[in-house]
């Protein structure tokens, strides 16, 4: 087996190791290694010489890959989903509540239970404000 065999096995190794992880760090080193390949296969470099230009081309990928890959990261949007989505937002009280027992609250075209953090009911028809989601139940007060 040629060293530039065991440069291709690894690059393609750390391919599939950066599909499983998408940090583009793996990505890096896997062209560095293919690149070793192509150089021990094209000049016939001894060890010394292959490892030489897995460092140097190393240090260019990572160099060149992780500032575009940071950026990426950087521009991806944070907004909150699911449930997070809720907090701050706003509903109408459909089913009256009341310090002691919970209610119902529309929120865009949901109903939910919902409790209130204060000791004053809230009747139909107010509009309140989310202020937590705990499983299934808003906390909620008035808008």
């Amino acid at each position: 087996m040629q060293p530039w065999h065991l440069w291709t096995v690894l690059g393609i190794a750390l391919y599939i190791v950066e599909m499983l992880s998408f940090s583009f760090f793996p990505a890096s080193f896997g062209t560095a290694a293919l690149l070793t390949a192509l150089a021990a296969a094209q000049l016939g470099l001894t060890t010394a010489g292959q490892l030489g230009v897995f460092a140097v081309a190393s240090v260019l990928c990572l160099a060149l890959v992780r500032p575009l890959a940071r950026g990426l990261y950087r521009a991806s949007d944070h907004r909150p989903v699911l449930t997070d989505a809720l907090l701050g937002t706003t509903g109408t009280v459909v089913d009256p509540i009341t310090s002691g027992t919970p209610g119902r609250v529309r929120v865009g075209g949901e109903e939910w239970r919902a409790i209130t953090e204060s000791l004053h009911p809230l009747p139909e028809g107010t509009l309140v404000e989310i202020l937590r989601v705990e499983g299934a139940t808003l906390t909620v007060r008035c808008a």
